[in-house]
C-alpha cells in the first residue's frame, strides 16, 4: 500500500507561460471570485495582466515556491516512512496528477489560517479529484505551540534588542465581503497576532496589517502601506503571518515593493523575516501534525 503525505498550496509562476496560467486558475476560481462571471473574467485578465506582472517578477527570478517545497518533502521524508510529495491549486503539479498514485494520503494544506479562499479552495481541489482512497485532512494549525515556537524562534534570532523593534505580522488581505460571509480568516488572524504576543519578549509595538489587495472592494484593515506611515524613523521588523513558504508576496511584494515604499516613509531600518520555509524544525513539525490528523479519524 502506497502511503504519502501531500503539501497543497497555491503555486507559483517561474516563467509567463506558468504565470499566465496562475492568474488564469486563481480568477476561475469560485472561491475567489463566486460570481458566474469569472468564467469571462479570467481568461480576461490572465491574457492582460501577464506580461505586465511577469516585469516585476523577473526582478526575483520567478517564485522560489518550488525550490522550497521540493527541499521541504525532501527533509520531512527524514522523519517519516510516508512519502512526502507536494501539488498545487494553480499551476502544475495539479492534485489530480499526483494524487492516484497512493492508496492512503495525509492531505496537508500549507495554510495555518482558515479562509474560504485558501484551506477551503484546497478542500475544493481535494475533493474535485474524485479520490476514493483513505484520506486524513490537517486542519489549520495556526494554535499549535509547536509550530507558534517555531515562528517566535524565527523571529528573535533575527535581531539583537527586540525594544528597539516594532514588529508587523503581516497577513495576506482578502475582501471584507468575504469575512460578512462568514469566513474565519480575520478571526484566525487576530487570535494568532495576540497568542504570538503572549510567547513573544516585548518590543516597541506589535502590530497586524494586511497586504496583497488588489480591486475596488474594501479589504481587511489596517493596510500595510498605511500602517507603515506611522513608523518614520523607526526600526521596522515584518513577519508574513500567512505563509508557510517564501514565494512571490513575500520576495517581491514585502522585500521589494514595501522596503521601496518604508525607504521613501524614512522608516530607518526595515526587515523582513522569512516563513519557516524548508528548515529541519518545520519539517519535523509538519510531519507530527501530519501523523496526528492520520491517527485520527479520517476525512
Amino acid at each position: 500500500m502506497k502511503k504519502a503525505i501531500i503539501l497543497h498550496n497555491m503555486g507559483g509562476a517561474r516563467s509567463e507561460k506558468e504565470l499566465k496560467e496562475f492568474l488564469f486558475n486563481m480568477f476561475k476560481d469560485k472561491r475567489i471570485i463566486p460570481s458566474p462571471i469569472r468564467h469571462l473574467l479570467a481568461p480576461l485578465i490572465s491574457n492582460f495582466r501577464y506580461k505586465k506582472v511577469w516585469k516585476n517578477y523577473e526582478l526575483i527570478g520567478g517564485s522560489r515556491i518550488y525550490k522550497i517545497t521540493q527541499s521541504l518533502c525532501k527533509k520531512m521524508e527524514n522523519f517519516t516512512d510516508y512519502e512526502v510529495t507536494f501539488a498545487f491549486r494553480y499551476t502544475k503539479p495539479f492534485l489530480k496528477e499526483i494524487i492516484f498514485k497512493y492508496d492512503e494520503v495525509i492531505f496537508l494544506p500549507l495554510y495555518p489560517h482558515y479562509s474560504f479562499t485558501t484551506y477551503e479552495s484546497s478542500i475544493d481541489d481535494l475533493k474535485n479529484t474524485g479520490f476514493k482512497g483513505k484520506v486524513s485532512i490537517v486542519k489549520p494549525f495556526f494554535e499549535n505551540k509547536k509550530f507558534n515556537e517555531i515562528i517566535a524562534k524565527n523571529i528573535l534570532k533575527e535581531i539583537k534588542d527586540p525594544k528597539e523593534w516594532h514588529l508587523i505580522f503581516s497577513a495576506h488581505g482578502i475582501p471584507k465581503k468575504f469575512i460578512n460571509k462568514g469566513d474565519l480568516y480575520e478571526n484566525h488572524v487576530k487570535k494568532h497576532v495576540e497568542i504570538l504576543k503572549n510567547i513573544l519578549p516585548k518590543f516597541k509595538s506589535i502590530n497586524l496589517a494586511y497586504q496583497s489587495r488588489f480591486g475596488f472592494s474594501q479589504w481587511l484593515q489596517p493596510y500595510l502601506d498605511e500602517k507603515l506611515e506611522e513608523f518614520k524613523g523607526e526600526k521596522v521588523i515584518i513577519y508574513p503571518l500567512s505563509f508557510m513558504i517564501d514565494n512571490s508576496e513575500t520576495d517581491l511584494e514585502l522585500k521589494i515593493e514595501y522596503k521601496h515604499l518604508a525607504n521613501e516613509i524614512g522608516i530607518n531600518s526595515y526587515k523582513v523575516i522569512s516563513p519557516p520555509n524548508d528548515s529541519e524544525e518545520i519539517a519535523k513539525f509538519l510531519v507530527e501534525l501530519a501523523h496526528e490528523s492520520g491517527n485520527s479519524k479520517s476525512n
